[in-house]
């Protein structure tokens, strides 16, 4: 009998839980939503989340901010300042202009070419005048070395500078993206950090994969004390320079001197560091998968990034199938096809995935998450959807949503404040013409309903 399991607040079905527990079918979807009512402040409430800040190079005793006399400059985030020194004095005022400049994604200066600002709203040019190879090489000058990777930073900042260069190897090109540490970015995967869950986090390039990660660190080892080591590939997550950006909190830092050589310094810092936890941004090789792999057989917990949009990308990834336990072919005897329904050969999980739970970040303010990544690795090579839970960011707070078939929904909400093992001043209840069970866990109502 399927189940529909709301919580409150955002907790992870239980590992028994089978996969297909709730039945999808696309396009044909009803989305509940969870309503998130006004509750008190206060350090108890778990839907009382700090407002979202970042922090500037110009908050540390030691830095020092300044972009021009000539320029009035008025930047509330992300030390955007730094960055706009590498630009001439008209394109940088150009920028402080923009109405959108605290929203700036990236400046692109190609030889020959007009310079752009990228902005969520869309492109903007600074200036008619083509760039030139003396900008180029004004730019470059106030940056760190480019590595192999052709990634440099800017000391103590989050920025990243990459370079394209001609078949000589002179950088002829700059892709400057603007790096941002928001506190409170991580909060829709609070529960599963604070449970010891292993995260991996997919999602296309400039989807904010990076900054969720950056958080998940400093929140790790800053409000649950645990020793947390991050593995660094490109300088992203703590910064440019020996000294890490504020941002990670108490958080270390081993920065990695040639992306060939990621998976040893992974096992390095297993061996050497005594860490409680492992962050890695951008899994891509199967070296890199097969140390992850090896980090979480010895119980540290792992929090990761790869590319991708779904799970169902690194399935198919042949370098990074390993992550979510690889796949194998199996040839089934004719008695067991018959019984599934299926050909003869079929796809299934070799073994035991690395990490706990999966997070496809569909946007800034959206995940997608599944907490039992090894029921979906499942449910997808058997050709039956997953279950999974979309929390996001609403304008009241944070939501919850499970999608299910429409045709089991015929119920009405009430509010409760009267119930105090809820936990925060509220609880909510469904009335369901089928059979109803109620239980607590970890103080929060969690209601299970059986759907027939």
């Amino acid at each position: 009998m399927p189940l529909l399991r709301l919580s409150f607040p955002l907790l992870p079905p239980p590992p028994s839980l089978p996969s297909t527990h709730v039945p999808l079918s696309f396009p044909h979807l009803y989305t509940p939503t969870l309503p998130c009512f006004p509750l008190p402040p206060g350090p108890t409430s778990p839907f009382s989340f700090p407002k979202p800040k970042v922090y500037n190079y110009k908050d540390s005793p030691s830095s020092s901010f300044a972009v021009g006399d000539d320029i009035d400059i008025d930047i509330d985030s992300s030390d955007i300042g730094r960055l706009l020194e590498l630009l001439p004095g008209e394109l940088r005022q150009r920028v402080v202009d923009h109405p959108d400049r605290n929203e700036l994604v990236e400046i692109v200066m190609d030889l020959g070419r007009r310079p752009l600002a990228r902005f969520p709203s869309g492109d903007f040019f600074l200036s008619d005048r083509p760039i030139s190879a003396q900008d180029i090489l004004h730019a470059t000058s106030q940056v760190g070395d480019f590595g192999e990777d052709n990634r440099a930073g800017i000391s103590r900042t989050l920025h990243r500078i990459s370079a394209i260069r001609n078949r000589k190897g002179t950088i002829i090109g700059l892709t400057c993206r603007v790096g941002r540490a928001v506190t409170g970015s991580a909060n829709l995967l609070r529960d599963l950090v604070k449970d010891g869950s292993s995260l991996l986090l997919i999602g296309p390039p400039g989807v904010g994969k990076t900054t969720i990660i950056r958080e998940i660190a400093r929140m790790l080892a800053d409000d649950y004390k645990k020793r947390v080591m991050i593995v660094d590939t490109s300088n992203e997550i703590a910064g440019d320079g020996d000294i890490p950006h504020p941002g990670i909190g108490g958080a270390r830092r081993l920065q990695v001197p040639d992306s060939d050589t990621q998976h040893k310094v992974l096992i390095e810092a297993v061996e050497n560091h005594m860490p409680q936890v492992i962050v890695i941004d951008e899994i891509g090789t199967k070296l890199e998968a097969m140390a992850a792999s090896t980090i979480a057989q010895r119980g540290i917990q792992l929090v990761a990034t790869a590319h991708g949009v779904t799970i169902e990308n690194l399935v198919m990834n042949p370098s990074l199938e390993m992550l979510v336990g690889g796949i194998q072919s199996v040839t089934l005897g004719d008695e067991e096809a018959s019984r599934r329904g299926v050909q003869k050969t079929v796809l299934e999980r070799q073994g035991p995935s690395t990490f706990t739970c999966g997070v496809e970040i569909i946007s800034k303010t959206e995940l997608r998450v599944h907490s039992n990544l090894e029921a979906t690795v499942d449910a997808l090579l058997s050709g039956r959807a997953p279950y999974y839970e979309v929390r996001k960011f609403g304008p009241d707070g944070p939501i919850i949503e499970i999608p299910v078939k429409e045709q089991l929904l015929n119920f009405t909400s009430t509010i409760d404040v009267s119930n105090e093992n809820f936990g925060i001043g509220g609880a909510l209840k469904h009335d369901f013409p089928r059979r109803k069970e109620r239980s607590h866990d970890n103080g929060f109502l969690v209601c299970a309903y059986g759907l027939f």
